[in-house]
């Protein structure tokens, strides 16, 4: 057995022969350093690069920290390494993402590669897997929009890319503030990088028919390296005026980027729905009928941020919908952007202290709003 330096240089010289591969596009030296026992990851390693291969990759490389490598005995070699990750014109900066991966070292120093994957390790240091490393994915992409799909779902592309195309220049269109106009969309048929993101809204994935979510730089990083968003697999296929109000809901909150999460979220979610409607005829418009009914029984409250995505979270969207739609044909659209840098503004404003905030901005408290959107509501649904 190699002392214990020796051991660190051959892992990390491994590495950059596997990221040099992926680079130059050369398969046969990503897997020279795979140990061809298990049949199984072999294959997976091939499927891998391939995926790898899809993306356009600004950046690949892996790193390992300090004291990352460590010797397990019988020939067992276990290192943290370090996966950085860039999309070329979608991220800002790579993604970092942590691993842990197992080698076996045979009797004469060699190294072999059998393991990319340690479910336990992912659970302690909450690690959410990327489509890529998870299973095949397939890329379609367009001038702003970076489609990332599987097998099952590939056939949609040529619906979705120009759908999330058009949705970009609408949602420019409406937004007053600068963002980069492209976006990465996940349209996967499998639930399980939906079920992993951090901070899932209502907690689950199957009352969620998309979701906008964070890129981090690198794990406890409060860098963003890009916002992407995600459709439910039901939307996928769903090729409607829903699914593209969706869109631009999800590419709203993608413009707005961390600018939106420290506003409350009745008014993150009822901004995202306003810009989402503008394309649509006024008569073609749709609201939930928990929403209405709400109004019918009286609405003397906005939505709270503690409990929007529970049991009411049809009700309180539309709510919320609705009490932008009021500020908006009541004191203008502008009023809209107006609150909105008002309650982002210093460390933000939650709804229990909002009121402050829309009296000087508006005139008016969270409890003349609310009865203002739900008399509008009912003047438009009945």
């Amino acid at each position: 057995m190699d002392r214990a330096g020796d051991v660190v240089t051959k892992v990390e010289d491994l590495l950059a022969r596997r990221a040099a591969a992926v680079q130059d596009g050369n398969r046969t030296a990503f897997l020279a350093d795979v140990a061809r026992r298990d049949k199984a990851f072999v294959r997976w390693q091939e499927q891998y690069f391939q995926n790898l291969r899809e993306l356009p990759l600004a950046t690949f490389r892996y790193d390992v920290p300090d004291g990352g490598v460590e010797a397990r005995g019988r020939g067992r070699v276990e290192a943290r390494v370090y996966v950085s990750l860039q999309l070329d014109g979608f991220d800002k900066v790579p993604v970092e993402s942590e691993a842990r991966y197992a080698f076996r070292q045979s009797g004469n120093g060699q190294l072999r590669l059998v393991s990319v994957r340690d479910p336990a390790f992912e659970e302690k240091h909450d690690i959410d897997p990327a489509p890529w490393d998870l299973g095949p994915i397939e890329v379609e992409s367009s001038e702003h929009v970076l489609g990332i799909f599987d097998p099952q779902s590939i056939d949609a592309a040529y619906q979705i890319i120009p759908a999330v195309e058009d949705g970009i220049a609408d949602v420019s269109h409406e937004v007053p503030m600068k963002w980069s106009g492209t976006v990465v969309v996940y349209a996967l048929t499998d639930l399980t990088v939906l079920s992993e993101l951090d901070n899932l809204p209502g907690g689950d994935p199957n009352h969620l028919d998309g979701v906008a979510f964070p890129v981090r730089a690198g794990p406890g990083s409060g860098a963003v390296a890009s916002t992407r968003f995600l459709l439910h697999p039901r939307m996928i296929y769903r090729n409607d005026a829903t699914r593209d109000r969706l869109i631009r809901h999800e590419l709203t909150h993608v413009a707005l980027g961390s600018r939106d999460d420290t506003v409350p979220t009745w008014f993150s979610e009822g901004l995202a729905e306003y810009v989402s409607v503008q394309p649509i005829p006024a008569h073609e418009r749709m609201i939930s009928r928990d929403a209405v009914e709400a109004a019918r029984a009286g609405l003397d409250g906005l939505p709270a941020d503690a409990t929007f995505n529970g049991s009411a979270s049809a009700a309180n969207y539309g709510i919320s919908w609705y009490a932008c739609e009021y500020v908006a044909s009541t004191f203008g659209e502008t009023a809209l952007w107006r609150l909105f840098d008002a309650l982002r503004k210093g460390e933000g404003t939650g709804s229990d202290d909002q009121d402050d905030v829309l009296v000087a901005t508006l005139g008016i408290d969270s409890a003349q709003l609310a009865r203002g959107a739900g008399e509008k509501m009912l003047g438009t649904f009945g």
